[in-house]
């Protein structure tokens, strides 16, 4: 190989592994196709101490219960409609992300649906359309949904900030402590059965874990343990990968698609 096309090749994953380590995937299955090229090598490289190996999501030990409990804002506690909720949100101000928004995208869908799905924050073509999910991730979501029988208005759709963070960035964590009692009084009013979370910052934030998506996912987990009080209904909430992440990742749409089935079964 030209030692220019060796440059490009090296350039190039080294672009695409910071993009998976931001989006939290810290390992890769060793494969068969893996350990062939392994064995091939004359001299292979001794494996770093730190190296992590890989394990199958079913393998996966449980998260760690934790001590920190969500607390659920004892000023909506009388809010009987997600409109109540709406009006109570009204154009807010409570923190810096409503310079950087057009539009508070508060949710969409059936406000009595099974699914409830959160993704981090809006994108830009949702804070101009003031919808959750749109643009090209939003269709392949759609796509999605069809394929375990869902439309995206047999679902809910939200996030765990309603407005566009400046430049497409992730909400921080105090924008996010902000905008969870809003979030938490809509599952309380819905009450679905599954809550899937789109993302690591949704997984994380829910579960209160600092773990990467690909080790918390394939999984459910009880909301209500991680809660300061006792829900009306049980939801089990299961970490997934984003649309917008499968879109440059098509070979991580397995992974999802195992997600989905196993959501199709709960609901």
């Amino acid at each position: 190989m030209p030692e220019d096309s060796k440059t490009d090749l090296i350039r190039d994953i080294r672009i695409l592994l910071n993009y998976h380590k931001s989006m939290g995937i810290d390992s890769y299955p060793r494969t068969k196709g893996l350990e062939r090229f392994l064995k091939k090598k004359k001299q292979p490289a001794a494996p770093s101490p730190s190296a992590r190996k890989y394990t199958s999501p079913k393998q996966v030990k449980p998260v760690a219960q934790t001590r920190e409990k969500h607390v659920f804002d004892p000023g909506l506690a009388k809010k009987a409609t997600l409109a109540d909720v709406r009006q109570e949100l009204g154009d807010c101000t409570r923190c810096g992300l409503h310079k950087s928004r057009t539009n508070i995208v508060f949710g969409q869908g059936d406000e009595k649906a099974k699914l409830l799905i959160i993704g981090p924050a809006p994108g830009a073509e949702d804070d101009r359309g003031a919808s959750p999910f749109l643009g090209a991730g939003g269709d392949l979501l759609t796509k999605m949904l069809a394929a375990i029988g869902l439309s995206r208005e047999d679902v809910y759709l939200t996030s765990l900030v309603k407005c566009l963070p400046a430049g497409g960035r992730p909400p921080r964590e105090e924008e996010v402590r902000t905008c969870l009692p809003f979030l938490f009084r809509q599952l309380e009013i819905i009450c679905p059965r599954v809550i899937c979370a789109m993302g690591k910052q949704p997984a994380q934030t829910l579960l209160h874990s600092k773990e990467s998506l690909f080790r918390l996912r394939g999984r459910f987990y009880d909301f209500n343990s991680f809660c300061s009080t006792e829900l009306a209904e049980q939801m089990l909430i299961i970490p997934t990968l984003h649309p917008t992440f499968l879109l440059d990742n098509e070979e991580m749409k397995k992974a999802s698609w195992q997600d989905l089935q196993m959501i199709q079964k709960k609901i």
